[in-house]
């Protein structure tokens, strides 16, 4: 600029000075110092001569200076820098949004993209944004579409996946993505008036671990009391009745739980059904001189007599049993001797009832009950027991039950390319949804936990990628020290699975006062990326700067100093008037700082977002972002859409 300014002033001056304004040599004063001095009068030619370049450069080059300045000025508020074109290739990813400033919030001359590729989302991907910020709009079902147009073209690595959600309207938003994508008959929604029904309790878990389940989530809906006896009682209740549910029919649902439990009588049913299906019922033995005392009142049987014991034996059914006690005869019952897993797990359901069950106070034996049947008791509606306790035929013969067909296999669903979604809206019945929510979720873990070993054994074979999405995530998140199945324990090992997990949640908040104790730190750390968008608590803002980290950045310092001699007046002879010294010094020193303070994460707009992203090797630096609706074309900038109106 200052060449081109230089040339130009020379232009001008000497077209100035040449023909507009030459060098007035007949004015009367000049010639007479012309005359006096020669040497004063060329030094003024000269010196004229150089004003008219020097005021012309000088003009020139503020004019440029100031247009400059106006030009970028407009540049910076217009957003004038090119976006590049939309991330493409054959490589799978998320593509979060545009960029700008890394640190310093506004549009740049030198846009990009932040992208995320594959690895890196295997880490796990966590939104966090207030009511009203955009994390549905902006970031779950633009990613979610990202995810599930993965290989297209390819039937065999089309991803495929779990959707949760609260609201009811994200598992449209699904189906009209995988129709988009040619993948309309891959969604399979479970809800009360869909086509499929699901009994959260058809799994190969045991017995144990679907009643810690089920106490676990009694827990999280009704709250932990401080005694333990409670959860244990639950557990080891709900325990027995599916194990003698599993022997006596090999099938059992939340239903038959619930009814078993609340009935004695059914229970001691269910009970003696087992015993005579496996033949393990015990031996009534009564002395000869008892026996034959009380023969005549006693039902029919075929009494085999024991010499060595000298006593009368038969197979001792309920009847004969109760005729005896009515009787008031003396009579033992031996249990048989079991054989086989059926019969030794049928031993411990008898031992349970008899030595422990049995023995319980009448009314401890209710509360117990109680606890566990105001959980259960939702499954005992027609519509619930309809979708979600569904008859042995859906599943053992793959006959549908009132028009719904059972859910296949987690496993066979997802290694189908199958995406599930939970079509159950928490404001119609929050503890329903979350129940099934988490339940289908847990069978989602093992499912996918499963596939590691089955990997290992072929590494070198294509799979295709899982996703988990979970709109509202704090509604459906489990963990604790104290639960073999958290969420922290699964994400923690699912990078090996190749699981996608996208979750969105309202604030780091709102996932503390979900789950128990510090467990939401070991949960956090699990999303290696995170996403902020506005946040509306100071807790929030506080931790999301932490996350972000701390930058070293030199800082002036100040020090004042000022000092003063007393002194005495020469003509008053008072005290003041003395000498004194003012100072002032400036220095610079390094101190660590957020890089985005605390309220940086307040003061984010719509669509706007702080985002700390790891690409599966190293994490990338904290960086505003500006992300992109689903309903906006993607070559339409962030800054654009705001000046037009559209966001």
């Amino acid at each position: 600029m200052t060449q081109v300014s230089a040339l130009a002033a020379a232009a001008i001056g000497a077209a100035l000075w040449r023909w507009i304004v030459p060098w007035p040599a007949e004015d009367p004063v000049l010639a007479l110092i012309s005359i006096r001095s020669p040497l004063a009068c060329e030094a003024l030619r000269w010196g004229y001569a150089v004003g008219w370049i020097a005021t012309p450069y000088c003009l020139v080059l503020l004019g440029a200076t100031v247009t400059g300045l106006l030009v970028e000025r407009r540049a910076a508020k217009s957003g004038v820098g090119q976006l590049p074109p939309w991330p493409e290739g054959p490589s799978p990813k998320i593509v979060v949004g545009e960029t700008h400033g890394r640190t310093r919030p506004g549009p740049g001359g030198t846009p990009g993209w932040l992208v995320v590729p594959r690895l890196g989302l295997y880490c796990g991907t966590a939104v966090f944004g207030a009511v009203g910020s955009g994390k549905t709009s902006c970031c779950m079902y633009p990613f979610a579409k990202q995810v599930l147009e993965w290989h297209g073209g390819s039937p065999d690595l089309r991803p495929s996946g779990l959707v949760l959600e609260v609201k009811g309207d994200f598992c449209h938003q699904v189906r009209r993505i995988l129709e988009e994508a040619g993948r309309g008959e891959d969604y399979v929604e479970l809800s009360l008036e869909g086509d499929w029904c699901y009994n959260p309790l058809e799994s190969d878990l045991d017995p144990y671990s679907l009643a810690y389940q089920i106490a676990s989530l009694l827990n999280q809906l009704f709250g932990k009391g401080k005694e333990p006896f409670w959860q244990q009682a639950y557990t080891n209740l709900v325990k027995f009745v599916i194990l003698v549910h599993r022997i006596a029919d090999d099938y059992v649902t939340l239903r038959d739980v619930y009814s078993t439990a609340l009935d004695e009588d059914r229970l001691e049913k269910k009970i003696n059904d087992a015993r005579e299906q496996l033949d393990f019922v015990p031996q009534a033995r009564v002395a000869v001189e008892e026996w034959a005392r009380h023969k005549e009142a006693l039902p029919d049987r075929d009494w085999d007599f024991d010499k060595q014991a000298g006593e009368m034996t038969v197979v001792a059914d309920q009847e004969l049993v109760k005729a005896l006690e009515e009787r008031k005869a003396t009579f033992a019952l031996r249990e048989p001797e079991p054989v086989g897993d059926l019969q030794r797990n049928l031993q411990t359901v008898v031992t349970w009832h008899r030595h422990d069950w049995g023995k319980l106070d009448a009314r401890l034996r209710s509360s117990i009950v109680e606890g566990v049947s105001v959980f259960l008791s939702l499954f005992d509606q027609p519509d619930v027991a309809d979708a979600f306790c569904p008859p042995k035929s859906a599943y053992r013969e793959g006959r549908p039950h009132r028009g719904r067909w059972a859910l296949p296999p987690i496993t066979d669903a997802l290694e189908s390319g199958k995406v599930l979604a939970l079509n159950l809206p928490i404001g119609a019945n929050p503890a329903l949804g979350r129940a099934i929510g988490v339940m289908l979720k847990q069978d989602f873990q093992r499912a996918v936990l499963a596939r590691i070993p089955r990997m290992d054994a072929g590494p070198k074979r294509r799979r295709r990628d899982i996703a988990f999405i979970c709109d509202e995530y704090q509604n459906f998140a489990t963990a604790g020290e104290s639960d073999p199945g958290g969420d922290e324990k699964f994400f923690s090992l699912s990078r090996q699975a190749q699981l996608v997990a996208l979750v969105a949640t309202q604030s780091i908040s709102s996932l503390r006062s979900a789950l128990p104790g510090a467990s939401w730190r070991t949960l956090l750390q699990t999303f290696r990326t995170r996403i902020f968008l506005t946040l509306s608590d100071d807790v929030s803002c506080k931790q999301a700067s932490e996350v972000c980290g701390q930058a070293e950045r030199l800082k002036e310092q100040y020090s004042i100093s000022e000092s003063s001699k007393a002194g005495v007046g020469l003509l008053s002879g008072r005290a003041g008037g003395g000498k004194g010294t003012f100072g002032m010094t400036k220095s610079y020193a390094p101190r660590r700082e957020p890089v985005f303070q605390p309220s940086a994460f307040a003061a984010l707009r719509n669509a706007q977002a702080i985002v700390a992203a790891y690409d599966g090797r190293n994490p990338l630096p904290p960086t505003y972002c500006y992300l992109k609706p689903w309903y906006l074309p993607t070559e339409l900038g962030y800054f654009q859409a705001v000046e037009d109106g559209k966001l």
